[in-house]
């Protein structure tokens, strides 16, 4: 069994590969040649966190594994990050354990290079405005991975402290070589996108439809439980509106589920996957001045992708540490 830390599955994703492995990904799952269940997430209050099971299987890749993510709410007075996350890879011949890695880096990047693989196939060619809710680590994967796929001229940055913000201007600005904007409000961090981001972990929305421009795309990735919601009904009816998975979205998605609830959309109006799309089975954005919107929750099929292509990598690059269990 081949172990690889979290620096060592950084230096061996690439940002251009990861895009072109999750666009097939996701095609293989929205045409069926891959098998994924909802996660399953066990609260545990009597120890304070909750517990996750993600697996899936890419018959394409004959790629199986499973993402296990933990959440313990103490844990930074502990020293350690809240959430903690390892991703299995095992043999599709015998099932054998054939590799364990850290799992924080691959959540961080596959998600931002599933939003990219999506803004490839939605927004319009020229978007030299992006705009970004939230400066977490999210917001940095996204800067890296849409730089990747549109030329991008600007950045504008919304964080409600605003230290945050400007300590993504401080770390990335020399990296990307762009102008990053720690902005006054998360208005003005839309107003004028032309790509929009949202990155929050926001129980009431932080995206107001009214601040989006004509031919906007947004990739809205913060909101994962059914009580998070980063999104007004507003944004959510003005748009189109593509998912990760129709199954997890209506599972799990607040953004999704409440504006259905107060009436704005139904669920049809958030049924067509991104792997629709990228298998051309359905259309994208069909003119330029409709607003087209991805929202993801985060799926297996993305862990595993990501995982299977690190662990080719790690192969071929004598990455790693075997050991024997």
């Amino acid at each position: 069994m081949l172990v690889l830390s979290e620096a060592e599955v950084r230096r061996l994703v690439e940002i251009d590969e990861l895009i072109a492995a999750l666009e097939t990904a996701h095609a293989e799952f929205s045409t069926g040649a891959a098998v994924m269940p909802v996660r399953q997430v066990v609260p545990l209050p009597d120890i304070g966190g909750r517990i996750t099971t993600m697996p899936a299987y890419l018959s394409a890749e004959r790629a199986l594994g499973m993402k296990v993510v933990t959440f313990f709410k103490d844990n930074p007075a502990r020293g350690l990050p809240a959430i903690l996350g390892t991703i299995h890879l095992y043999s599709a011949e015998s099932g054998k354990l054939a590799a364990i890695m850290d799992g924080t880096y691959i959540t961080a990047i596959r998600t931002a290079c599933a939003s990219a693989a999506a803004t490839k196939a939605l927004a319009n060619p020229d978007t030299p405005v992006l705009g970004i809710l939230g400066a977490g680590v999210q917001a940095r994967s996204h800067v890296a991975a849409l730089a990747r796929v549109r030329k991008i001229e600007r950045i504008k940055i919304y964080s409600p402290s605003g230290a945050s913000a400007r300590k993504v201007k401080d770390e990335l600005e020399s990296v990307v070589q762009l102008p990053i904007e720690p902005a006054l409000s998360a208005e003005a961090a839309v107003r004028g996108a032309d790509l929009v981001v949202t990155a929050t972990s926001a129980p009431a929305p932080v995206l107001d439809r009214a601040w989006l421009k004509p031919g906007a795309h947004v990739n809205a990735v913060g909101s994962h439980r059914p009580d998070l919601r980063e999104l007004d009904a507003a944004t959510l009816k003005a748009a189109r509106v593509f998912v990760d998975s129709r199954d997890a979205i209506m599972a799990e998605c607040g953004d999704v589920l409440l504006a259905i609830k107060e009436g704005a959309i139904q669920a049809a109006d958030a049924s067509t996957e991104i792997g629709e799309v990228l298998a051309k089975k359905k259309p994208g954005r069909t003119n330029p001045s409709e607003i087209t919107l991805y929202k993801s929750v985060g799926i297996a099929v993305q862990d595993v992708a990501t995982a299977a292509l690190v662990y080719r990598k790690a192969l071929e690059k004598k990455a790693g540490v075997e050991v024997d269990i």
